[in-house]
């Protein structure tokens, strides 16, 4: 059977009507989905957030998304289940505090991550009404962190804390451009509070530990 030009090109049309369908109404859909969760958490947090990442889908009810504080630039994961969010946005703003805190000591270059354990927090609270029994702080340097600078930060904790068990752990990345790079990255697609060793296996550099 021989098709006519003008049934070629209606099938041709029909075929990339399909194509289309299948590739973007999804992903206007997932879009859509992660829009509306911004749009919530900002609602709820009195805040205005960018989405930078997310696991959603277009039917799906349950999925991971972060988001970046136009305001702030602080980042947060949340977890949305079937219309519900789950986070810990008061506990990092916490966390977030300490990193200023701990900021000028360790070099402005640094990037400070630190994780003072406020899981459970229902609102802000100032920096001094805070309760901590540890802190762990993970640092991405681009040289070796001294005895003495690692010292000064926790005793900067314990001054602000109370006497807490402090570990703090330095990532050390001499190579300035991938330095650079990673820094920039983690800042503004990660929860600072999350990262880890583990986080930086793509890359190389050393690492040194401290405990107080």
């Amino acid at each position: 059977m021989n098709f006519t030009k003008k049934q070629v090109i209606i099938t041709v049309f029909l075929a990339l009507v399909i194509i289309s369908c299948i590739i973007f109404i999804p992903a206007v859909l997932s879009a859509k989905n992660e829009d509306n969760a911004a749009a919530e958490l900002s609602e709820r947090y009195n805040d205005q957030f960018v989405v930078t990442k997310s696991t959603a889908g277009a039917f799906k009810k349950d999925f991971e998304i972060t988001v970046q504080s136009e305001k702030t630039k602080i980042v947060y994961d949340f977890e949305v289940n079937d219309g519900e969010y789950s986070g810990e946005y008061y506990a990092e703003n916490i966390n977030a505090k300490v990193n200023d805190l701990l900021q000028p000591i360790v070099g402005e270059e640094s990037l400070v991550m630190s994780n003072v354990f406020q899981d459970g927090l229902q609102q802000d609270i100032p920096l001094e009404e805070a309760t901590v029994d540890k802190a762990t702080v993970h640092l991405l340097v681009l040289e070796d962190l001294t005895e003495e600078v690692a010292q000064q930060a926790a005793d900067a904790l314990k001054a602000q804390f109370g006497n807490i068990p402090v570990a703090i752990e330095a990532y050390v990345v001499e190579d300035e451009r991938v330095f650079e790079g990673v820094k920039t990255e983690v800042g503004q697609f990660f929860q600072l509070s999350k990262i880890n060793e583990k986080s930086f296996i793509d890359f190389k550099f050393h690492k040194q530990a401290f405990e107080f």
